[in-house]
């Protein structure tokens, strides 16, 4: 494909994002096997803010060192602002500069992806050093070759078997190594390294802090370029040479020469893959943000633990309500019907407040708040999987919360209907001691439930606001997705169940017996 049909390519997905399938236990890779910071993105939390989905919205990137990286930068929020808004600045000169944009894009859709995840494997593996191997696959692969193909052309026919038996020879020893060196792991990271000198020659002062960051990093692995260039070579043509490689064993020989040596220097390429996946994930968010038609704004950052949004949205609706919040001294009991809105409110909060730490911005017209070590309680169901029960995974997960409370940073704490897993009298009492010792400490908490008997208990230290419906035989089921403050005075359970077409002697028992139990709780 030439140069102008893949910037023609670029220019679109650009403007229009990339539609690809996305393995994140690949994508997840890289995360998986770097050292956990101290404010990492929990997997629950991961999971409850739906942030898979977020990922595939924002993610531009043909490299797995970019789906790789922006993985990692948004498992890791941010806590320094300088270092946010060096990141910010640079994804507005990429915005405004075409040509940088368009000549990085051409390096990255060049490298393209490692969907195997072979090199990320191949250095995560125990490394097999063995010079023997290399001495023998030297001679196989480069000698005994050689000197077959120069006999057959100086005495004849009567060496070519000589040829067949080299090519079959390697043909095994290829295929009995294949695992030993993940396949084409040492292809990949060829074109890693490939890749990032190109990057490193071009000049341009909005990214000279990676090109020197990738330059130093270089420096270290200068005996991996030279073994693995012969690699670069043969696969110039999209691996039009891989017969030749497989004949001279090339792969093998670079494996084996340079195994010892990746051992050493795995620091200095997995620094290598991390600062140009960083580079394309930044790329990524250019993209993204040029895409956006709803308002976004810069964060500011304050020392006082509150949270204050403006018209703050939500990225995964098309055509998505603002909604506006000041939360200070107290916490926030969010009431309301079901699917009027409430769990989409609490993911917009936090999926906001990790786009200010992690890229300097939130899509909201105001946004002001602290540093945030984020950490929810709203999915617990794929612990189910797992063998737990309903209530062990609430408990776990609140205590998650409670945990974080021992560190330096507040926390915002959102949670969707707390202990639901268990019995409405021991639920309501541990729910109101709970939501009473989060609003005491550093934390902003919110939490959305059916209860209303905790509007009484926590009335002094919550505020209260809901969500609502309307149910008609006209239009049947609609919301508007406002947040009102108040407490929600309508159930709707029943009144679903009787819209879909459940029996009216089911729904009228229904509603005879919700008013007698509620007596009773």
């Amino acid at each position: 494909m030439g140069k102008r049909d893949v910037l023609r390519i670029i220019r679109k997905d650009y403007e229009e994002g990339i539609e690809k399938k996305r393995n994140f236990k690949n994508i997840k890779k890289f995360f998986d096997m770097s050292k956990k910071e101290e404010y990492t993105i929990d997997d629950e939390t991961w999971s409850d803010m739906d942030i898979d989905r977020v990922y595939g919205k924002i993610d531009r990137s043909y490299t797995t060192l970019g789906e790789a990286a922006l993985y990692y930068m948004l498992r890791n929020p941010l806590r320094d602002e300088e270092k946010l808004k060096n990141r910010d600045k640079l994804i507005q000169e990429l915005k405004s500069d075409e040509k940088l944009r368009e000549n990085l894009s051409y390096i990255f859709f060049k490298l393209g992806s490692d969907p195997k995840n072979t090199f990320l494997d191949m250095i995560e593996s125990e490394l097999v050093v063995n010079k023997f191997k290399y001495y023998v696959y030297t001679l196989l692969g480069k000698v005994f070759p050689i000197i077959a193909i120069i006999l057959t052309i100086i005495f004849g026919e009567s060496y070519v078997p000589m040829i067949f038996v080299a090519a079959a020879l390697n043909m095994i020893i290829n295929h009995r190594e294949r695992n030993t060196i993940k396949s084409r792991g040492i292809v990949y990271l060829r074109d890693i390294i490939k890749s990032a000198k190109k990057i490193c020659s071009t000049k341009n002062t909005s990214i000279k802090g990676y090109t020197d960051e990738i330059t130093s990093n270089l420096k270290h692995v200068k005996d991996i370029d030279r073994s693995t260039f012969l690699i670069g070579i043969i696969n110039i043509w999209g691996g039009f040479f891989e017969v030749i490689s497989l004949l001279f064993l090339v792969e093998e020989c670079a494996y084996y020469k340079v195994s010892g040596v990746l051992r050493e220097k795995k620091e200095y390429l997995m620094n290598i893959f991390y600062i140009v996946g960083e580079l394309e994930a930044i790329l990524s968010m250019s993209a993204y943000q040029s895409s956006l038609k709803q308002p976004y704004v810069k964060p500011k950052f304050i020392n006082e633990v509150s949270l204050n949004i403006k018209e703050g949205v939500h990225p995964l609706l098309d055509n998505p309500v603002a909604n506006s919040i000041s939360i200070k001294d107290k916490g926030i009991v969010l009431t309301g019907t079901n699917m009027s809105g409430k769990s989409t409110f609490l993911r917009m909060l936090g999926i906001n407040i990790l786009f200010a730490q992690t890229f300097y911005f939130a899509l909201a017209k105001e946004y002001e708040a602290p540093f945030f070590n984020i950490v929810s309680s709203i999915s617990p169901n794929d612990d189910l999987a797992k063998g737990k029960s309903y209530y062990m995974a609430e408990a776990e997960g609140i205590l998650r919360i409670v945990n974080a409370l021992k560190k330096e940073l507040p926390v915002f704490c959102p949670i969707d209907e707390i202990f639901r897993g268990t019995n409405p009298i021991e639920r309501i009492a541990m729910s109101a001691e709970i939501l009473s010792y989060l609003n005491n400490g550093r934390t902003i908490s919110i939490v959305a439930t059916h209860d209303r008997e905790l509007v009484d208990i926590l009335k002094d230290t919550y505020e209260f606001y809901y969500f609502s419906e309307d149910v008609n035989s006209n239009d049947g089921l609609t919301f508007d997705y406002k947040l009102k403050v108040g407490v929600s005075q309508t159930r709707n359970a029943i009144r679903l169940l009787e819209y879909i077409g459940y029996p009216k002697e089911v729904t009228e028992k229904a509603y005879k017996r919700a008013e007698t139990i509620k007596g009773f709780i």
